[in-house]
């Protein structure tokens, strides 16, 4: 391990503590990143968070899995679970959130009207990759090796090896060996 990877792997320890998150070996928390929750934010080893990067949790645990990589500008807001799997690959600026704010009553405005939690729980399988602005939203799982096309919106559960793509998103291929 070069010096600079060794400066990188301190720098990310530190920004873990300083944010009060779990982390493991070799975790890069790049700049103006924003990771609120505390002690339910564990990322594993070689976790790469780049720059301007924003992870909530409303006291949910967040995981995310060893070697995966959080890209530019991603914001997830978690009120109950997301589990991230090893190797997974977050393009700059895709959103992920396990609920929606209440829209029941008409006379009270949105923001007034709290969050729709519902128990709902996201994961993404090990290996996945997902395209730049894409957004996954509710109770969503995502299978392992998977690719979500870029600015696709993803409602529903996406199989094991497969590319799903849209909005909403649909699967169009699965792969097979």
């Amino acid at each position: 391990m070069g010096f600079k990877d060794k400066v990188k792997g301190m720098l990310g320890l530190i920004r873990a503590k300083i944010f009060c998150v779990t982390a493991g070996y070799g975790v890069y928390i790049g700049k103006h990143c924003s990771l609120k929750g505390k002690h339910h934010i564990s990322l594993g080893d070689s976790v790469t968070i780049r720059p301007y990067a924003q992870i909530w949790s409303g006291g949910g645990a967040v995981r995310i899995g060893n070697g995966s990589e959080i890209g530019e500008r991603c914001r997830i807001s978690i009120a109950n679970s997301l589990q991230i799997g090893k190797k997974v690959i977050l393009s700059p600026n895709v959103y992920i959130t396990d609920c929606d704010h209440e829209y029941r009553n008409i006379d009270v405005p949105v923001i007034d009207q709290g969050i729709v939690q519902k128990g709902q729980r996201v994961s993404i399988g090990e290996g996945s990759y997902i395209g730049i602005n894409a957004v996954i939203i509710g109770d969503v799982k995502i299978g392992k090796h998977c690719v979500i096309g870029a600015n696709s919106v993803v409602t529903k559960n996406v199989p094991d090896y497969c590319v799903a793509v849209g909005s909403p998103a649909r699967v169009i291929k699965t792969i097979k060996n």
